[in-house]
């Protein structure tokens, strides 16, 4: 932990940034990913949904993480891998304004339970792997990885845009639904 200085009184300790789960070194950006300021990352067409029982999120994934996407709940990177896809599948999502869905993204343990739906019927799970905070221009976390992955991240700590909160989740597996 490292204190926030002058204000650390007043603010606490605010985490520092930590290692990363998987290195730098490891993944490599998706061709097909867009940056944030794109005109897909605008879309906000629905693509699926997001259950993560162990701390209350149901909530609709809409396309592309430009801001006024993430107001509206979960937000999938446009150009990044989809649910059960290989790759690194990556959402965003607000902690303490809009809808909230990432509020509790620091509950979140290793092996706790992801679900989405993919759109075409079925439903793909995700095991926690681990969670790290990183600094808001480590655009890395959204790069591909060697294996199918789920990045979910936030700012961090909560009520800050300090930093990014990072959740990593690993395919376990998925199935026809409906």
């Amino acid at each position: 932990m490292v204190t926030a200085g002058i204000g650390a009184g007043v603010l606490g300790a605010i985490p520092a940034p930590v290692r990363a789960l998987v290195s730098p070194k490891n993944v490599v950006p998706n061709a097909a990913r867009q940056p944030s300021f794109h005109r897909s990352q605008s879309s906000g067409v629905p693509l699926g949904s997001l259950v993560i029982p162990s701390i209350g999120v149901d909530e609709i994934v809409r396309s592309g993480v430009a801001m006024s996407v993430i107001d509206l709940g979960p937000a999938h990177w446009a150009g990044t891998a989809l649910p059960g896809q290989a790759g690194n599948v990556v959402l965003a999502g607000h902690r303490t304004t809009k809808t909230r869905p990432f509020y509790d993204l620091d509950r979140l343990d290793p092996d706790d339970l992801i679900y989405m739906s993919d759109g075409d019927g079925f439903e793909v799970m995700y095991s926690v792997s681990g969670t790290m905070i990183v600094e808001p221009n480590d655009l890395w976390i959204t790069y591909d990885t060697p294996d199918p992955t789920l990045t979910m991240f936030a700012c961090h700590p909560k009520g800050s845009e300090r930093y990014r909160i990072v959740v990593q989740a690993d395919l376990v597996g998925r199935r026809r639904i409906g």
